[in-house]
């Protein structure tokens, strides 16, 4: 259980921004490392929201038509977001959730909705993280059940009425209405 430098997927990341491959006793475990190239770990909690209450466009977040796997803004997504909403008494629940998620180490704005590149690697990567999260008894990535568990919103938008989210279940992206709810998991970058 030595301190890394975070090189794995699957590495605890703590409230020091430090990793292990093991839990190390007195250290606060706040993620999971879900892509050590992008610096990019996983939230050990998640919830259920919808990407918005009502169809909009978010002006200066870009319409990702086709795939949104080529974005990997979701920092800047989610700010962009989350100011919109705020400017213009709306309400993004999802993007709020995430913008706002804090842990010991972190604060408001520190945590986000991830874009589909990013999502689609926490995907790619959901036995490992959630052999850690297993290992640590917090939330798996749900890849059955309900439509609502197992599709995860990203903060890459489609169009003013939809936005995209990956179904954990088969892989497949899909664009949904924003007020549909569905699973959100908060990332940070490290």
């Amino acid at each position: 259980g030595e301190t890394t430098d975070c090189a794995n997927v699957g590495d605890i990341l703590y409230s020091d921004m430090t990793c292990s491959t093991a839990p190390i006793s007195g250290k606060v475990a706040i993620g999971v490392v879900a892509s050590p190239i992008r610096g990019l770990a996983i939230a050990l909690e998640q919830g259920t929201a919808q990407w918005s209450d009502r169809s909009f466009d978010i002006p200066n977040l870009t319409n990702n038509s086709g795939t949104p796997t080529a974005d990997f803004s979701g920092k800047s997504n989610t700010k962009t977001i989350v100011d919109y909403c705020k400017a213009n008494n709306k309400s993004c629940p999802a993007a709020e959730y995430a913008y706002n998620y804090r842990t010991v180490g972190t604060e408001t704005g520190d945590w986000y909705l991830p874009a589909g590149g990013e999502l689609q690697s926490i995907y790619d990567n959901r036995v490992k993280l959630n052999k850690t999260l297993q290992a640590l008894g917090k939330t798996l990535l749900q890849t059955s059940g309900s439509s609502s568990n197992y599709m995860y919103w990203s903060s890459s938008e489609d169009f003013n009425s939809n936005a995209w989210n990956l179904n954990f279940n088969n892989g497949g992206w899909y664009y949904f209405n924003k007020f549909n709810t569905f699973s959100v998991r908060p990332v940070l970058a490290f």
